[in-house]
């Protein structure tokens, strides 16, 4: 190529490699951000669970959602009876197959209490936060300062429609338009499609994460009741990573219940 030719085509070059690198810049938001590592506020970062219950180790009714006051949630008659069948029934080897046990999501606000030790991670951004659990690779959106769509907009899903907005340092989420197909705890506690779910999330220390979670549904309980969940700050080497469920561990049998055979 001749020299004129080369340095001309540099020259319309130039322009664009350094327009290109103006975008190719940490967006303005991150420019004094530290990493979550780092951090003493906010509720970015990386959490593990505390408390979980294992049900190769704890008793089935041990297991069952309870209140804040340790209490079993005030269900009513028709949905108190469903709980206990399906109690009923893993006392006898035969538990219930919820969504986890299908490979599908956990959805809110299981998610929140079963996430096996976590990791989640916690990304707060302009305008969303989002929630991400190893397990089953779900992922909560939870937008600012929004409005949640008519009811005839809202398509029920596995984690609804969640609107946030701080309220000093306690993030506030306001979730509708739930699926009945999810639990919402690992036994099988029901729900309706009338489920509402506000999710009270702040940083209690430097190393603590708290989660109040009050579920509301008039179709299945006699009032609104509260749940405590604790998470802690993971190590500083803790990511959250690709976890796809194949069924491998946990399948179901032809009745509906959660078989506990490993699959191969």
């Amino acid at each position: 190529m001749p020299r004129r030719v080369l340095a001309a085509a540099v020259a319309l070059l130039l322009p664009l490699l350094f327009s290109a690198g103006a975008y190719a810049q940490p967006a303005d938001y991150l420019k004094n951000a530290v990493p979550w590592q780092q951090s003493t506020k906010g509720i970015s970062g990386v959490w593990n669970m505390q408390g979980y219950l294992s049900s190769s180790i704890y008793p089935v009714r041990q297991r069952v959602a309870k209140t804040m006051e340790g209490q079993l949630p005030p269900l009513l008659p028709a949905a108190a009876a469903l709980l206990e069948k399906r109690v009923s029934d893993a006392e006898h080897d035969q538990p219930f197959a919820n969504t986890a046990s299908l490979c599908l999501p956990q959805g809110v606000p299981y998610m929140i209490h079963a996430a096996v030790d976590g990791p989640l991670q916690i990304l707060e951004t302009p305008g969303q936060v989002t929630i991400i659990s190893t397990a089953y690779n779900e992922m909560w959106l939870i937008y600012l300062n929004a409005k949640h769509p008519g009811p005839d907009d809202l398509e029920p899903t596995y984690h609804g429609d969640s609107i946030g907005h701080w309220e000093g340092d306690t993030l506030v989420i306001d979730t509708v338009g739930l699926n009945t197909k999810t639990t919402l705890d690992q036994v099988g506690m029901p729900h309706s499609e009338d489920l509402h779910v506000i999710t009270r999330v702040r940083r209690t220390d430097a190393k603590t994460l708290e989660f109040l979670v009050t579920v509301d549904d008039p179709k299945t309980f006699s009032k609104p009741w509260t749940r405590r969940q604790i998470y802690k700050k993971a190590p500083d080497d803790a990511r959250v990573e690709e976890s796809v469920c194949e069924n491998n561990r946990n399948g179901v049998d032809a009745s509906g219940h959660q078989s506990l055979d490993i699959k191969h």
